[in-house]
């Protein structure tokens, strides 16, 4: 016999003496898996969560903002050197680039006189920068924005509360009391929603009106999870003589963003089943060194018929370990039901990793075998004479 097949036998052996053991006594076996159960339910459940929710973030967060770059300058009166924008844009990560500046406040009515006169946004764009913000454009091109022409593109909610139903026939709006043809209506893109209350103006025709600008915008649409490198890019581009006072107001980036929060949901599940498994390890502890006291004759009796310290240690080891391991498993099915039962509430696709459940068990058997290292070497010192004075 080999000594492979000897250690073998062995330890089949104990396996039937632990299960005999564990059946024995069934409220005491179930009391000292109540905390591992508890502690992988709790585990897995958060995990699940956690991952569940990290998708359902990342299909539902506006990309908008994580796709865009957007820089500003608060002293270039005469705007960014158009060359600058253009090596911009034929960046490989970049969709579309140009100006789109909030310039200022203007004062704006139809030559109607029953219609109101509001106070709105005055933006300065460009054919890229309106490309940018803009979703959908009625009536004229945006490449007439670089025209010399006194022509007026109205946010799609600004042109509802000044009436202007269509762009079909020629529309004029005053502002600041010169008139101003309607091109366009505008429909801002997510993240660019202030475009539909706002003016927008090429840049020649709002300097003549408003020579003095509030600040002056790059603004880009990039590749998700670029926009740290083009807006570096744009930062030094924009501004090579470094003269001018450029600040970047990209959103944060959506990508590192979905990656913080999913690394605190899988924080928050790793803390709660730690905890529990910590009690859980108590639990194993307590249960098995009760179990030792109330089978002091039992371990006697088996240490008079030859059994050795090391054998009886292994047997409430081996115990301890059964019990851990069909408490990580009933735990782990009861925590991926319960996460799923919830995603189903919630109408979303549970997502599962498939490691978790062996993570979940590994780890409970290690907890129920650590919690039994002490009751196993008060076993293995019960002797035949204490087992009969008990």
């Amino acid at each position: 016999m080999t000594p492979w097949t000897s250690h073998r036998r062995r330890f089949a052996a104990l396996w039937v003496d632990a299960t005999l053991s564990l059946t024995a006594k069934p409220a005491r076996t179930l009391g000292m898996m109540a905390g591992i159960m508890l502690a992988a339910a709790s585990a897995t459940g958060a995990m699940v969560v956690a991952d569940t929710q990290q998708t359902q973030i990342d299909r539902r967060f506006d990309l908008q903002r994580s796709s865009a770059v957007v820089i500003q300058a608060q002293s270039a009166p005469e705007g960014f050197d158009p060359s600058a924008i253009a090596a911009i844009a034929d960046l490989e990560p970049v969709n579309e680039a140009g100006e789109l500046s909030i310039w200022s406040e203007a004062m704006a009515t139809t030559v109607n006189r029953w219609s109101p006169e509001v106070t709105a946004p005055l933006l300065v764009a460009d054919e890229g920068g309106l490309a940018v913000g803009a979703e959908n454009v009625t009536g004229a091109a945006p490449h007439n924005l670089s025209l010399d022409q006194p022509l007026v593109w109205v946010g799609h909610n600004l042109a509802e509360h000044l009436r202007l139903a269509s762009t079909q026939s020629p529309q004029v709006l005053l502002i600041h009391r010169r008139p101003f043809t309607v091109a366009g209506i505008v429909t801002a893109r997510p993240g660019f929603e202030y475009i539909d209350t706002s003016l927008i103006l090429g840049r020649r025709t709002a300097v003549a009106l408003v020579p003095a600008g509030r600040t002056v915008r790059m603004v880009a649409t990039i590749r998700p999870g670029s926009a740290q490198a083009v807006a570096e890019y744009a930062l030094a581009r924009l501004d090579e003589t470094k003269t001018l006072d450029l600040v970047d107001v990209t959103p944060p980036d959506g990508e590192q963003l979905l990656a913080n929060v999913a690394a605190d949901l899988r924080l928050i599940g790793l803390a709660l089943g730690g905890l529990v498994g910590i009690i859980g390890t108590v639990a194993v502890a307590n249960t098995m060194s009760m179990s030792v006291t109330q089978r002091t004759r039992e371990l006697g009796l088996r240490s008079a018929m030859g059994w050795t310290p090391g054998r009886i240690r292994a047997l409430i080891l081996v115990e301890s370990g059964m019990a851990g391991l069909y408490a990580a498993i009933v735990g782990c099915a009861t925590g991926c039901a319960a996460a799923l039962i919830w995603a189903g509430c919630q109408g979303w696709q549970p997502i599962i990793s498939r490691t978790l459940p062996v993570a979940v068990i590994g780890a409970g058997v290690c907890a129920a075998v650590i919690g039994g290292v002490l009751p196993a070497h008060r076993a293995s010192r019960i002797t035949p004479l204490a087992a009969m004075r008990s």
